[in-house]
């Protein structure tokens, strides 16, 4: 290898040590995982309520239209905290991650589109048939990174700096994403507060959409 090329190569790994971020990397996926699930449970469910003549899936949709886009604020909340304190404090653009920009993976396009072609009871019943599996699914990702790196912190319950140690910690909040440090960073500690505030919202949608499934397919 040449002198030049070795010094390039030294150069750029400078760089990356200079400018990684300093927070889990697990937690970064995980939030870009969540914005795409949310974003596409949005979609389907803006679908549902204007497709659907059932009234009771018809709430069931717009209620979670309204939860969902609450958890896509709070992701966003995270993910710009995150870059903030990667990018020493620097303000971030919370324009930049627009829901319309937020690309779904081929799988859900592909529920989406198979929904959309759909009507009447064939819809209602493929509509609940997928919010009974993508909740289920949901849910073991937000449990698995609810014990990322060995937390095992309850909602509204802050981990020391000392492992196992638990002190009060409220859920995350616009007004105070500042108080997690770099260290809590690392540990992804911010993802687990996230994930266990959300889960009751998920498990509750997932016992109203198996009612109404089991419902649909008893008439």
């Amino acid at each position: 290898m040449s002198n030049i090329g070795f010094r390039t190569i030294l150069v750029l790994m400078i760089v990356v040590a200079l400018f990684a971020p300093l927070y889990g990397h697990h937690g970064t996926q995980f939030l870009s995982k969540a914005m795409e699930m949310n974003t596409a449970e949005v979609r389907l469910a803006e679908m549902a309520a204007n497709k659907t003549q059932n009234p009771r899936i018809k709430d069931f949709a717009q209620m979670l239209v309204r939860d969902h886009n609450q958890t896509l604020d709070k992701i966003k909340e995270l993910r710009d905290a995150r870059l903030a304190n990667a990018t020493t404090g620097k303000a971030v653009d919370s324009n930049s991650k627009n829901d319309a920009n937020v690309q779904l993976t081929p799988e859900h396009q592909r529920t989406l589109d198979r929904l959309s072609s759909l009507s009447g009871a064939d819809f209602d019943l493929q509509f609940m048939e997928v919010m009974v599996s993508e909740h289920r699914v949901a849910i073991r990702n937000f449990e698995n990174q609810s014990h990322a790196h060995g937390n095992t912190i309850s909602t509204n319950q802050q981990t020391g700096t000392t492992s196992g140690q638990t002190t009060a910690r409220q859920k995350p909040s616009t007004p105070d994403q500042g108080k997690y440090s770099r260290a809590d960073l690392q540990r992804d500690l911010d993802t687990v507060d996230f994930a266990n505030a959300t889960l009751p919202t998920l498990r509750n949608h997932l016992q109203q959409a198996e009612q109404i499934q089991k419902e649909l397919l008893t008439k």
